[in-house]
């Protein structure tokens, strides 16, 4: 290891710059993967994409342009094996005097974040990713594209200011 005129040790100042260049890559590359997944260019990469209907939000505060945190739905296969489901349970309550009253029918919806709201009613659709096989559902709307943005472009300067490091020494 060699000392400067300033007393700084050359090893060091490269290691930090390095470590800058991989946590400013890693940050980016997490920053791209939410912008990706706001924007609807998930499908591209492999993420299962769908669009669903029958929202229902729950929450009266939005205003309008505002984001909802939290509301379900119903992908076209829910909604397909939810009008059976429906039909079954009619055509049973016709057997009521007979068999009893049958089981009331289990509806399926998904859980989807950030689905954006116009303040007044909800939306007749959205569509929405799913990350992982399993995971939660995320609507692709502005407000994750600005999520995002924030560890895109923080990775994105902690990277060029690792590289800036790099080249000098």
């Amino acid at each position: 290891m060699s000392v400067s005129a300033t007393g700084r040790t050359g090893g060091r100042g490269r290691l930090k710059g390095v470590s800058f260049v991989v946590g400013g890559a890693l940050l980016f590359a997490l920053g791209l993967g939410v912008v990706v997944t706001g924007t609807g260019l998930s499908g591209v990469l492999g993420m299962r994409v769908e669009t669903f209907g029958r929202i229902d939000c729950h929450d009266t505060r939005a205003e309008k342009g505002q984001t909802v945190w939290h509301c379900s739905g119903e992908s076209a296969a829910q909604q397909r094996a939810n009008a059976a489901e429906r039909d079954r349970v009619a055509r049973e309550a016709l057997r009521a005097h007979v068999d009893g009253v049958p089981r009331s029918a289990e509806i399926s919806r998904s859980r989807i974040l950030f689905a954006d709201h116009d303040g007044r009613t909800d939306p007749a659709t959205v569509t929405a990713t799913q990350v992982f096989d399993g995971g939660r559902w995320y609507a692709h709307s502005s407000s994750v594209v600005g999520y995002g943005m924030v560890p895109l472009l923080l990775g994105a300067g902690a990277a060029a200011w690792g590289g800036y490091r790099l080249r000098g020494r």
